[in-house]
């Protein structure tokens, strides 16, 4: 067995629930296993909590979860294992391009900007046939075996031709939402291309059961540019990824104040706008500290007094001890599809600032667990940052309250409860149509 490829996540993240998927390669066929830490799928019995006599049987596919990603692998991980207290769990299947196909969209995609070059070969039309046909070639290997399906993400359409077994798609973003953003950040798609593949994607949310976003700002997305019907979509929101919910730690009020940025992308994170946000904020708190944690290289122009630019790094407890030594998490994107990292910040009982954006208006409560700025204005992001960098109460209070409102409403479990009234209802209408 081989590990299968994946390309690299956004963010790192804390926690345990460690997933790996093999697969056996194209020639020997495909096998369906995914080893969890203290979980294996593909052998353990499982108990259905909703149904105990009659287990509902689920297969999960995804793309790009399997492989060397310790980000992809902690999130799917936990996400499939609150499934599996549930369900019985066949098994979980990346449908990711293999061999021969792997190497092709590779080569095809090509383009000097390697991030560029990434977003191509991950989202071209090429690609979303092959993992759509791979989708359905594991369905037909399980024929008999799986009740539902669940789907992570629109890039294949798990019902690509039929397969006789329902599927429900769980999502955190749509296409048409990437491709117009006012940035271009993520989206490589244009024109008739574009045209083609939000037809692909429209076609895998119409014939999906029902489907579930992370956020009501993805939900809108789905009902008005896809036209699919209000009942078929649901708002689940996401997990933070933490298991066990860390401890609260310790925090000296009296030391100097510490901000924690942590985005892989500077440009499309906002870390611009946070430097110089920061610059101003430190006219007033000049003991302020920036810690700046990016894969990218800072562009020149920006002051760097009081801030520390930390390597891009996959270690776990590192990521978790500074979340733990910061005071207040700062993320002004431009573009998020969710907010994983404001959540494990909350869990750390840090309050973000962020910008009313997109879906971050659900993820933080402003005024309550954290504080939003307007889009791109850096002097009111700046008064944000001020404001919770003088007021210690505040801050604590917020902080206090984000943990709590993550531990109520953003854990895996929360996320598969609210999933299994409409799973309930699928398979009580297939059981009446068969």
């Amino acid at each position: 067995m081989g590990w299968f490829h994946s390309l690299p996540a956004d963010k790192p993240r804390c926690g345990s629930g460690r997933a790996v998927v093999k697969s056996l390669s194209a020639e020997q066929g495909l096998t369906l296993t995914m080893s969890f830490t203290q979980l294996t799928l593909s052998s353990a019995t499982h108990t259905n909590l909703a149904s105990p006599e009659i287990p509902t049987r689920l297969l999960g596919l995804l793309t790009g979860g399997g492989g060397k990603d310790p980000a992809d692998q902690t999130k799917y991980g936990l996400f499939f294992q609150a499934l599996a207290r549930h369900y019985q769990m066949v098994g979980i299947h990346d449908v990711s391009l293999r061999g021969p196909d792997y190497v092709w969209s590779v080569l095809m995609n090509f383009h000097p900007n390697k991030r560029l070059w990434k977003e191509r070969h991950y989202k071209n039309l090429y690609a979303f046939t092959k993992r759509s046909r791979n989708a359905v070639r594991v369905q037909n290997h399980l024929r008999g075996q799986v009740d539902l399906t669940v789907q992570l993400g629109a890039k294949f359409d798990a019902r690509w031709s039929s397969t006789g077994v329902p599927g429900v798609i769980y999502t955190d973003y749509t296409a048409w939402l990437s491709a117009n953003n006012a940035y271009h950040l993520r989206s490589p798609l244009k024109g008739k291309r574009l045209a083609k593949w939000l037809d692909y994607e429209t076609n895998a949310y119409r014939r999906a059961a029902h489907i579930f976003t992370r956020s009501e700002f993805v939900r809108q997305s789905i009902l008005q540019h896809y036209g699919v019907r209000a009942e078929r979509v649901s708002v689940v929101g996401g997990g933070v990824n933490f298991d066990p919910f860390p401890e609260l730690p310790k925090r000296d009020p009296g030391q100097s104040p510490a901000l924690l940025f942590i985005g892989s992308e500077f440009k499309r994170k906002g870390g611009d706008l946070l430097l110089r946000a920061f610059e101003i904020a430190r006219r007033r708190v000049p003991n302020a500290r920036l810690r700046l944690l990016t894969r990218d290289p800072i562009p020149a122009g920006f002051s760097l007094e009081n801030v520390e630019v930390l390597p891009f790094l996959w270690d776990r407890a590192r990521i978790c001890q500074l979340y733990a030594e910061a005071d207040i998490f700062v993320l002004p994107s431009r573009q998020e599809t969710w907010g994983d990292v404001i959540l494990e910040a909350a869990a750390y009982a840090l309050p973000s600032i962020s910008v009313a954006r997109e879906a971050m208006g659900e993820v933080i409560r402003d005024g309550e667990t954290g504080l939003l700025a307007p889009p791109e204005d850096v002097d009111a992001l700046a008064a944000a940052i001020i404001t919770l960098l003088e007021d210690v109460d505040l801050r604590l209070r917020l902080g206090r309250a984000a943990r709590t409102y993550v531990q109520s409403d953003f854990t895996w479990e929360k996320v598969v409860e609210r999933m299994n009234p409409v799973i309930k209802l699928i398979m009580t209408n297939e059981e009446e149509r068969l």
